[in-house]
């Protein structure tokens, strides 16, 4: 078990001298205080302190006011009370946030150890990853990342990690990549799970109706405020709020979410009371944000403040081995969506699916998979049934999008597929034809074609609609 800090807050050293009896120094700090509010100040000035135990009888008239003041701060902290208290008052302290009771004075100082200890092991089970399988397993509790690309298992591996942290969160990446699918397996992965994930899309919302969305307003605020409206700050309260394109917002607005991450407190619009929000900030933009903050179109202090970790999320395009199992997702959720349940796609499909540029990227893909399986008349998805852009777009797809050089057994591999797929293009299809071209027998040829699983006639097919279809639009 890894050093933690203790905060011990009591009038005396009782619960400190039990501690010092169960625990030796290479396993917990400790820092006792008489005083409350020296307490608070110094969790308002570092976050590492593990736990915090509390002298029941000590704290009693504050009770209510310590244990929130506490929680507000810091909401992950195990905090534990030691006294003596009736039913009622237990009951009401553990839904305030209280972990767990111990009855003073501390004498069963094994189990005093153990209650430590097993809150400890449950915070190090979730913050580690040993397996693709734990991985897996927080992709299928929430919306789902899919991909076992390199890339998308270290972007879950890090979103497993970092869950469990009290930290605001950048998720950067082009449009269409998942950003929202990212902040809400963030959101299951943490102790906020059990609260209210709110998501809002900042681009291109007036200044005044993002506050009012964001902070709420009171009754005639302004022309149209009929009645008091709670905002998604106090609605996302103890759980996590998602801020998605955030570049898109403007000065005045940025500086009051600074405010409002700094000191976690708001208005309402048109509103004098101060209100409180414990709800954890993830945001997100497809925008470079350092390169505007050079450019003075987005307040610096801001964005320190919300990239304390920063997620991205690669292109469709710079991870092309996760195409075939989107393909595979998407069809088996429109499949079940329109009611057309055992469709597939033929090889030839996504041959050419994988040699897509994908500038929208998986919302691209997943456009392009339910219209194809909504209008299919048949169980196996042909080329020609995508849209004449699919078709046309990637003529080599051998080398140009390719982030990085294939190695050469498998660009050898790759080039010879694309080479017979002209071949037999050229010879419309025959692959006698397609042979003497190539000046190879017409027994390798075939080997050729059934290694690459391509369809000659269905080649011919396509030659022939392209040339009927040229010669209608001459």
């Amino acid at each position: 078990m890894k050093k933690r800090t203790l905060l011990i807050i009591e009038k005396g050293a009782v619960i400190q001298k039990a501690v010092e009896k169960g625990f030796t120094e290479k396993e917990f700090e400790l820092i006792s205080l008489a005083n409350f509010s020296k307490g608070i100040e110094l969790l308002q000035e570092t976050r590492i302190i593990d736990a915090a135990i509390l002298d029941y009888e000590f704290l009693k008239a504050d009770i209510d006011e310590v244990i929130k003041s506490i929680k507000m701060l810091k909401e992950d902290i195990f905090l534990l009370l030691v006294g003596k208290a009736d039913t009622d008052e237990l009951v009401h302290c553990v839904k305030l946030g209280v972990d767990d009771f111990i009855e003073k004075p501390v004498q069963n100082i094994p189990l005093f150890r153990k209650t430590l200890e097993s809150h400890f092991n449950q915070i190090n089970q979730a913050r580690s990853v040993s397996s693709q399988a734990d991985i897996d397993q927080i992709s299928r509790s929430s919306h789902s990342l899919v991909g076992k690309s390199k890339k998308m298992y270290e972007l879950k591996k890090l979103i497993y990690k970092v869950g469990p942290l009290d930290s605001t969160i950048l998720v950067t990446g082009e449009t269409g990549t998942g950003k929202e699918i990212v902040a809400r397996m963030i959101h299951q992965a943490s102790p906020k799970k059990y609260y209210n994930f709110v998501a809002v899309h900042c681009g291109g919302i007036p200044d005044t109706l993002l506050e009012s969305n964001l902070f709420g307003h009171e009754k005639g605020s302004f022309t149209g405020a009929y009645r008091t409206h709670k905002g998604y700050f106090e609605s996302a309260d103890k759980g996590t709020i998602f801020l998605d394109e955030i570049g898109d917002t403007t000065s005045s607005f940025q500086i009051k979410l600074l405010r409002v991450l700094q000191e976690k407190e708001f208005r309402r619009i048109g509103g004098t009371e101060v209100l409180r929000s414990n709800a954890r900030v993830i945001t997100a933009s497809n925008r470079d944000l350092k390169n505007m903050v050079k450019k003075g179109e987005f307040r610096e202090d801001l964005y320190y403040r919300l990239n304390v970790i920063s997620l991205h999320i690669t292109p469709l395009r710079e991870r092309r081995e996760d195409i075939p199992l989107l393909i595979r997702y998407f069809v088996n959720i429109y499949s079940k969506k329109h009611n057309h349940l055992g469709v597939y796609l033929k090889p030839e499909t996504i041959d050419i699916l994988l040699r897509q540029k994908w500038t929208g990227n998986v919302r691209e893909l997943e456009n392009v998979i339910e219209r194809l399986v909504a209008l299919s008349d048949s169980d196996w998805i042909s080329p020609f049934e995508l849209d004449e852009e699919y078709l046309s777009a990637p003529k080599s797809g051998l080398l140009e999008d390719a982030p990085q050089l294939l190695p050469y057994a498998e660009a050898k591999n790759l080039f010879e597929k694309e080479y017979v797929k002209k071949l037999l293009a050229r010879a419309d299809g025959n692959i006698s034809q397609a042979a003497k071209l190539a000046e190879m027998p017409r027994q390798n040829l075939h080997l050729k074609i059934k290694k690459h699983g391509l369809n000659a006639k269905n080649i011919r097919k396509r030659v022939r609609e392209n040339s009927t279809s040229n010669v209608e639009n001459e």
